[in-house]
């Protein structure tokens, strides 16, 4: 699979788009850094066939690009790598991309704020592995907690009407599909999905630096394919602001936005793990806790426990603080309704029983004396 990343880095909103960003008690960073940290997370995500990187820097950025540029080459030096400094706006500069895609897979991302959370490549992997034979057929890799609750709906529900089944919804055993039209920028898609995309019509008049570019896309220009649809069973990467730009709105204490750690880039991140306290300077980390940071300062970080902490944060973890008198079991148990806090994060979607298992079971593969039957 092809990491391929078309972004502009800038700090001027967008007049149509992101809509409603509450961070609550969270820091604020500047997107540059925000890329970096999703960069870094994706550079460790799967083994990848090549990267191909098409970033723009908007004026206030341009000062950075030395540093970035070396950043990327860091994080990237493993894989063959395209860096250019221009991402594609017209349909002639995708057809161009075309050519650079010698894969069948292509994890598309048109944005610069998802950050790979999973603990393990292995669940990616696996979903990857079922994908490679498909023609048409695109997973969605982020926006998690929405495309659980919708996907029974075809993933775009009308929420003004009663919920029903669509009628290609399917239940497989590592993941839930239907066939639909999807064009987000934040999925991974086929080389022929892409190819229908850009190839099928005669646009190149119109800017369109990403498939659902605010205010117009491709689906206002001309008639696109429907296609297999993957929604998985676990979390693989989440928006850096959370989702209360979502209707109906996921709060910060259902699935919070985040920050990047105190310490990432130094390789000194501290957890804190299990305590009722927040200690400034940490990573507070407890699953027991009624409340995440972003939503109270009564809260906790996270809610992971120390067997499901995100890949990209632990060769930069310098020291683990662990209450010694928590009780694991527990704390998985805490860990697992936090999980479901993202699930059920409004009356209006059915999560049928057989979901709910295998959500169990996939997050549960972290601790193997544990099963769902």
């Amino acid at each position: 699979m092809i990491l391929f990343c078309n972004t502009f880095i800038t700090e001027a909103k967008p007049i149509i788009g992101k809509g409603n960003v509450v961070r609550d008690n969270l820091k604020s960073f500047n997107n540059l850094d925000i890329f970096k940290y999703s960069l870094a997370s994706l550079a460790i995500a799967y083994d990848w066939s090549k990267v191909i990187l098409k970033i723009s820097l908007d004026d206030c950025y341009k000062h950075r690009k030395d540093e970035l540029e070396q950043f990327i080459k860091d994080n990237f030096n493993q894989f063959n790598l395209v860096l250019e400094w221009q991402r594609s706006e017209y349909q002639n500069d995708w057809k161009r991309d075309y050519e650079l895609l010698d894969d069948n897979l292509i994890w598309f991302y048109c944005n610069h704020d998802h950050i790979f959370l999973d603990s393990s490549k292995d669940y990616l992997a696996e979903l990857v592995d079922e994908m490679k034979d498909e023609e048409l057929c695109s997973l969605q890799f982020s926006h998690w907690p929405e495309n659980i609750r919708t996907v029974k709906q075809g993933l775009h529900p009308n929420v003004l009407i009663p919920p029903l089944t669509h009628p290609t919804y399917t239940i497989h055993d590592n993941y839930i599909s239907v066939n639909t039209i999807n064009f987000d920028s934040i999925q991974i898609i086929t080389k022929e999905l892409y190819h229908r995309w850009w190839f099928e019509g005669e646009f190149n008049h119109i800017k369109l630096p990403r498939p659902d570019f605010f205010g117009i896309g491709l689906a206002e220009i001309k008639p696109m394919p429907t296609h297999k649809t993957i929604a998985p069973f676990k979390e693989i990467c989440r928006h850096f602001d959370g989702y209360q730009h979502v209707q109906p709105v996921i709060d910060n204490n259902q699935c919070p936005a985040i920050d990047i750690p105190i310490g990432f880039f130094k390789n000194d991140i501290k957890i804190r793990y299990g305590y009722d306290d927040y200690k400034e300077g940490w990573t507070n980390i407890n699953p027991k806790n009624p409340y995440y940071y972003a939503y109270n300062a009564t809260g906790t970080d996270y809610k992971f426990t120390l067997n499901d902490l995100p890949l990209v944060w632990k060769n930069k973890i310098s020291v683990v603080d662990s209450n010694p008198h928590i009780d694991e079991t527990e704390m998985l148990e805490y860990r697992l309704r936090a999980i479901f806090d993202m699930v059920y994060t409004s009356p209006y979607y059915e999560i049928d029983k057989e979901v709910e298992e295998k959500i169990l079971n996939e997050y549960l593969k972290q601790y193997p004396q544990y099963q769902i039957i």
